[in-house]
């Protein structure tokens, strides 16, 4: 479901991969892409959003948007005019 809840959209997990900081931390970098029109778009730039949106479902560990260090998103067309918007999220691991 799009995060206003007006129609559907696809998104589809691209990886998970858990890494280590400079310092040692957990932590956690989340790729996924979602794809559909909708009237609303599709790129968000509010990590609450995102995180309750489709953070929470693809990653069990990112449970809180605090947890978010960077967040990059890359919204583009398709040749048949379908929205497609990849995230990018970083984040630690242990809050």
């Amino acid at each position: 479901k799009h995060w206003q809840g007006y129609g559907s959209v696809e998104a589809k997990k691209l990886s998970n991969i858990s890494t280590e900081d400079f310092l040692g931390n957990k932590i956690g970098v989340l790729k996924v892409r979602v794809s559909g029109n909708h009237e609303w778009g599709l790129e968000r730039d509010d990590t609450y959003d995102v995180v309750n949106w489709i953070g929470k479902r693809f990653a069990k560990d990112l449970t809180d948007a605090r947890q978010v260090e960077d967040m990059q998103t890359y919204d583009y067309y398709d040749a048949n005019n379908v929205e497609h918007c990849e995230y990018t999220i970083t984040y630690r691991k242990e809050c």
